[in-house]
């Protein structure tokens, strides 16, 4: 049974981040979790993509 809750748990978790939305810019090197993060201020042009669309892109190091 323990077995399965788990199994369930992390079926679940990696459903949730795939379908996750984030915050890019066309040349910015970063992806992040809210559109007011603090980096973005000053950006214009900022796009809602899925996780799974944010190519080589890493992580914002203030939001995330």
């Amino acid at each position: 049974m323990k077995k399965i809750l788990i199994s369930l748990f992390l079926g679940i978790t990696l459903f949730a981040s795939a379908s996750e939305t984030v915050y890019v810019t066309s040349k910015g090197k970063k992806y992040h979790i809210t559109k007011f993060c603090k980096s973005l201020s000053k950006s214009k042009n900022i796009k809602a993509v899925k996780i799974s669309d944010v190519g080589g892109r890493g992580p914002c190091k203030i939001c995330y």
